[in-house]
C-alpha cells in the first residue's frame, strides 16, 4: 500500500489515476480481504479510473477498530467516498462488498445524494441481501471451523496461505466482524439502477437461481442479467481473463444506453 499512498484516500486507493477518465468505477473487496488484487484490473480500461474501497482495520488501515454494522459503514462511506464521486460510476461488489455497494446505493438513492451518477451495481459471488445467506455465519464458527471454511471458499491456489497460524490469527478477527456485517438482511427495495451479477459455478450453495434474486432489487429487469463462471467463490481469481471481458462487454452495453 505504501507504493501507492499518493493515490490513496481514508475509505479507497486509486489504482492509477485518469483524471481524463470518463467514469469511476468503486471495488467494495470480500470479507477478510484489503482488496490489492484489484489493483491492475483497469490495465484495459482505459475510460474508467478504478479504485478499490479500504475497509477499516485491513491494508493501510489495519490500526482501525473494525466495523460490526452496516450503519456505521454507510455513515463513513457518505462522509468519506461520496464526496470524490465527481462521474458517472459503477460499484462493483464481491462477497460482502455486494452488501455493502447496494445498501450504499440505496443510501444515494434514499437521500438524493449522487444517486444519478450510479450507472451500474456489478454484484459478484453472493446472493441479494435481502435474503439469508445459506452458507453458515463466520462469527458462529470456532478458528479451526472457520479456517476449514476459508479453504473451501478459496481458489484452490491459493489455500496453503490458510496454513500459517501468525496469519490467521490476524485476519480470523476481519472475517468475523465482516460476517456481522454481511449478515444483517437488508430491505427489498427495488431500485432504478441496472444489476448484472457474475457467478462461480463451483459454488456449493450460491447457485444461479439464487443468485438470479438479485433481479428482486431492481427496477432494470430488461438490463439484468447473470454470467456464471467455471470457478469456486473467488472465482474472480481463477477465472480472472473471461471475468475482465465479460466486465468491458457489460460496460460497453450499459454506458451506450
Amino acid at each position: 500500500m505504501a507504493a501507492n499512498q499518493a493515490n490513496s484516500h481514508p475509505w479507497f486507493e486509486v489504482c492509477h489515476p485518469r483524471p481524463a477518465a470518463k467514469y469511476q468505477v468503486f471495488i467494495f473487496p470480500s470479507a477478510g480481504q484489503a482488496g490489492h488484487y484489484y489493483r491492475e484490473w483497469d490495465k484495459n480500461f482505459p475510460e474508467y479510473e478504478f479504485s478499490i474501497v479500504i475497509y477499516p482495520g485491513r491494508g493501510s488501515r489495519f490500526g482501525d477498530k473494525l466495523l460490526t454494522e452496516m450503519k456505521d459503514y454507510i455513515t463513513e462511506l457518505d462522509k468519506g467516498l461520496l464526496p470524490f464521486i465527481k462521474k458517472p460510476c459503477i460499484f462493483i461488489g464481491h462477497s460482502l462488498g455486494t452488501a455493502v455497494s447496494f445498501a450504499l446505493a440505496k443510501h444515494m438513492v434514499d437521500k438524493k445524494n449522487k444517486n444519478n451518477f450510479l450507472k451500474l451495481l456489478l454484484e459478484m459471488g453472493r446472493g441479494p441481501p435481502h435474503l439469508i445467506d445459506p452458507d453458515e455465519p463466520f462469527e458462529h464458527m470456532n478458528d479451526k471451523e472457520l479456517t476449514t471454511e476459508l479453504k473451501r471458499l478459496a481458489d484452490p491456489s491459493q489455500r496453503e496461505i490458510y496454513d500459517y497460524p501468525d496469519f490467521m490469527a490476524m485476519i480470523l478477527p476481519m472475517f468475523r466482524a465482516d460476517s456481522r456485517v454481511a449478515g444483517q438482511l437488508l430491505e427489498q427495495t427495488p431500485l432504478d439502477i441496472p444489476i448484472i451479477c457474475y457467478g462461480g459455478d463451483k459454488e456449493e450453495k450460491v447457485d444461479e437461481a439464487f443468485i438470479n434474486r438479485w433481479k428482486e432489487l431492481t427496477t432494470k429487469h430488461d438490463l439484468f442479467r447473470v454470467r456464471m463462471f467455471h470457478g469456486h467463490h473467488h472465482f474472480q481469481s481463477e477465472c480472472e481473463a473471461q471475468v475482465l471481458q465479460a466486465l468491458q462487454e457489460d460496460f460497453r452495453k450499459i454506458n451506450s444506453l
